[in-house]
């Protein structure tokens, strides 16, 4: 007899990709009771990071291969896979499975995710966004999966087609270094060099992909302040503004340092200020630490989160009664519970479980991401010793399957990582953590 979860229980579980609800399905013997929950997931991205995750897709669909009725999943994967503008997490999903499916001999799944690769394609002569190319991108690696160098051969010659009568290019950089790393570099190379020029096609490939491998060998010098500051008041560039300066505090000098300060404390632009401050997430703030203290308490949550974590550089006496503090009050608890974790001492241990168990966790609100984080770190420190509860509840919570496989390592090396919980794991819907369980207990996945 199998154990019985409520529907509820099980679903909170398998969208997290935990090993205990594949082993609880798999023990069973009313699997039907949870049939429609296993294709709830299968049609939705139940990641929290697919980019660090990488998909739930095997995880899935050794569920559904628990079922006598495959037709059941699979009809209803394809009518979902076959429609438009997909979420790119979902789609990469879908993708897999249908993978699985035809590699298991499914001529219905073959078909589909040829259909789809055919209408991507048909599609790229149209002004459309990056979105479609990513996922053709996406489907091709799954066909070289699925089909070995012929295919790769195919969509190299499809794909120099296209590159030949339109202006611009598809990159393809990663479909192309996907198949040195599944075909062998040495095949790949050897088939492009003697085909270009036998190939207008296949010339135009190489050319593309030669041009990116090259853009991405360039030296980057690194960002001077004047740069630093012209990006941080271009407010449609964020995303560069950033990065410059996380650069820049991994090469700015003390004195460089310093300006910056200064500057941003007299910027009376907030998303400018914001932008300047972000150098000091990663180095001390070198001014009067009062002024960040001032900061956690801005009408602005950006910069509030941005403050708090310049206080991890602060020394931890100073830091730690405001920590508490805020706690106590319920106040930027996130932010305080991630601080907490920069001057924890033994006697926290009760109010930091009580404030973690007190966050939500959700898909909508990722405050409780960073909390968990922050405690992956300090769980770092052999010296700190914690009850295994804390341990427990973040690797039941956690949606993200890659923090909970860095906890399963830390639990491990402590010595409080239990038997069961090693037998759930070799079911994980992260790769990495299976192989890791199966390492330890000396067993095959699914024994």
């Amino acid at each position: 007899m199998g154990r019985k979860w409520a529907k509820t229980q099980f679903k909170e579980a398998f969208k997290r990709g935990l090993g205990s609800s594949y082993l609880m399905l798999k023990e069973s013997n009313n699997r039907e009771k949870y049939r429609d929950i296993v294709l709830w997931c299968c049609l939705r991205n139940t990641c929290y990071d697919t980019q660090c995750e990488g998909g739930r897709g095997s995880f899935l669909y050794q569920a559904i291969f628990l079922y006598e009725n495959k037709d059941y999943f699979e009809e209803a994967i394809i009518r979902k896979f076959m429609q438009k503008n997909l979420d790119m997490g979902l789609f990469s999903q879908l993708c897999e499975l249908l993978y699985l499916f035809a590699a298991d001999g499914s001529m219905k799944a073959r078909e589909a995710l040829y259909e789809k690769y055919n209408a991507l394609l048909g599609s790229l002569s149209r002004r459309n966004s990056s979105a479609v190319r990513e996922s053709l991108e996406w489907l091709s690696v799954w066909l070289t999966s699925l089909d070995g160098f012929p295919a790769f051969k195919s969509i190299v010659i499809q794909f120099g087609e296209y590159s030949l009568n339109n202006s611009e290019a598809v990159n393809m950089d990663w479909f192309y270094s996907n198949a040195k790393n599944k075909l062998g570099a040495k095949r790949v190379d050897t088939f492009l060099q003697s085909n270009a020029a036998k190939s207008d096609y296949v010339k135009a490939f190489l050319n593309s992909v030669i041009h990116t491998v090259m853009q991405n060998e360039r030296s980057v010098e690194p960002p001077t302040l004047e740069k630093l500051i012209e990006a941080a008041k271009e407010k449609q560039s964020r995303f560069r503004s950033r990065g410059l300066a996380l650069r820049f505090s991994r090469t700015a000098t003390e004195d460089e340092l310093l300006r910056l300060a200064e500057y941003a404390v007299q910027e009376t632009d907030l998303e400018i200020k914001l932008e300047l401050l972000w150098t000091f997430k990663k180095v001390r703030f070198p001014l009067d630490e009062q002024f960040i203290f001032e900061l956690t308490e801005s009408d602005n949550e950006a910069i509030r989160d941005v403050a708090f974590e310049m206080l991890q550089h602060v020394p931890s006496d100073r830091i730690h009664g405001y920590a508490i503090d805020l706690i106590k009050q319920r106040k930027e608890l996130a932010n305080a519970l991630s601080l907490l974790c920069y001057c924890y001492t033994a006697e926290d241990e009760t109010i930091l479980l009580e404030g973690i168990q007190s966050l939500p966790v959700t898909y909508e609100d990722g405050e409780w991401h960073g909390v968990f984080m922050d405690v992956e770190k300090l769980l770092d420190n052999r010296p700190v010793k914690m009850n295994s509860s804390l341990f427990i509840y973040m690797y039941r919570q956690t949606l993200c399957s890659y923090c909970r496989h860095k906890l399963i390592k830390r639990m491990s090396k402590r010595k409080i990582l239990s038997q069961e919980i090693l037998e759930e794991c070799v079911n994980d819907s992260y790769e990495d953590t299976r192989d890791f369980a199966v390492r330890k207990l000396g067993k095959k996945p699914g024994k």
